[in-house]
């Protein structure tokens, strides 16, 4: 199920990258503020149809590195943590992109310009968004496909034009169609013959899964992290005028992304040990945290807003990013509300499959409904703490279930 799964995210990422990249208003010269303002619908699908593809090459890449079991397992050690963290991170700074259209629809240039520059002064932002967002970008599209190879989940060739559309992709992105569509092309039929090799098993090579193991040992980390990280965000979140501490409105927001980022190979570890329900709960839970973890980088865009503008403007660039409905339903209702409801999900699958006792879904569902109910405060984290306890005794079960990732893995076969 999983290898099918990663490899129809290989196949629809790329195809979604071309897509993207053609409707792109702004290619080449135009480059300047109010290029979105006149391309508003060019606009909202590039953005919307970017993320998409960031958001299923997470599973396409996992699902890659998923065989690998000795050979190749230190580049895969670094490429599952710049995928999880890195390339999920820089999906969401597509997000600003919405942000900026609302900024144009909304104020004339010179006040774009002065709210734009000061989202980029926010030192936690960009210390703690954009710079491991580009590098686990750029780190995840290069190590992947060359651990992947090196275990021979895939051949060489396949690995050499994934990097290669890679490189087409990095040199000619706001290039004018067509010269910037060769790296999606190039991706598309890279990550096709990957798929198609991902779905051809052999036998397994004798040797021992020292990959599997360190990525489980994380993922099961990941079950007691995530609430922790999601409770320091809550309880980090200024209750006042959040306006007047713009320091710690950022880490509160980086201290969220991380959170719900965290949770994804939390829902892996537990899907690995489930049956079917589990692993469809999961796998969309997945989809939705990548979504969802992206919303945070909004409260660093709305307090630059109000740093430069004041509340008045400021109410009303919120207004009009509200109204972009790619935004609303292609991104972020989707991702809060099925978040939410995988993260409860997730937890009763396992008590149907026995994996776990009744009981501790429901302390997990208790959490996501204090998270909704209870408001920010020293109370707010009463969520985060039911969640800790729901996800810890979850771990403590699950490690006593057999595990289908623990068994040998096929590799696909390499073509020569």
């Amino acid at each position: 199920m999983w290898r099918k799964a990663a490899a129809v995210s290989l196949v629809t990422a790329p195809i979604l990258l071309a897509v993207a990249t053609a409707v792109d208003p702004a290619l080449g010269a135009d480059q300047g503020y109010g290029v979105y303002r006149q391309h508003p619908a060019a606009t909202q699908w590039h953005s919307l149809l970017l993320h998409w593809a960031w958001v299923l090459f997470v599973p396409g890449l996992l699902g890659l590195l998923a065989p690998i079991r000795r050979r190749g397992a230190v580049l895969a050690r670094i490429g599952w943590v710049t995928v999880v963290l890195g390339l999920a991170t820089f999906s969401a700074l597509m997000a600003f992109d919405f942000f900026l259209l609302a900024l144009e629809q909304t104020l004339p240039d010179a006040q774009v310009a002065a709210v734009d520059t000061r989202f980029q002064e926010q030192w936690p932002t960009v210390a703690g968004w954009q710079w491991p967002g580009l590098v686990g970008w750029a780190l995840s599209l290069l190590l992947v496909p060359i651990a992947a190879a090196r275990a021979r989940v895939i051949n060489w060739w396949t690995a050499a034009a994934a990097l290669v559309g890679t490189a087409l992709y990095f040199a000619f992105a706001i290039s004018p169609v067509p010269v910037n569509l060769l790296g999606p092309v190039v991706l598309i039929g890279a990550y096709a013959a990957a798929a198609r090799q991902l779905l051809r098993p052999r036998p397994a090579a004798a040797e021992p899964d020292s990959f599997g193991a360190s990525r489980r040992r994380v993922s099961f980390a990941c079950l007691y992290a995530a609430p922790v990280f999601f409770g320091a965000g809550l309880a980090t979140a200024p209750a006042g005028d959040f306006v007047a501490r713009p320091g710690q409105t950022q880490v509160s927001a980086l201290l969220l992304h991380l959170g719900w980022l965290l949770f994804v190979p939390a829902m892996l570890v537990v899907a690995s040990r489930g049956r079917r329900f589990t692993r469809v709960a999961a796998g969309i839970t997945v989809l939705a945290l990548l979504n969802f973890s992206a919303l945070m980088v909004g409260d660093t865009a709305d307090l630059s807003a109000r740093q430069v503008l004041g509340a008045g403007p400021a109410d009303r660039v919120a207004d009009a990013l509200g109204g972009l409905s790619f935004f609303t339903f292609g991104w972020a209702l989707p991702g809060m509300v099925l978040s939410l409801l995988g993260l409860m999900a997730v937890p009763i699958g396992a008590a149907v499959d026995r994996l776990t006792r009744w009981w501790v879904a429901v302390l997990a569902v208790a959490g996501v409904v204090m998270f909704l109910v209870v408001p920010l405060g020293p109370a707010g984290v009463t969520g985060p703490l039911l969640l800790l306890v729901a996800f810890g005794l979850l771990g403590r079960d699950l490690r006593r279930a057999p595990d289908a990732a623990a068994e040998p893995v096929p590799v696909v076969a390499a073509a020569a």
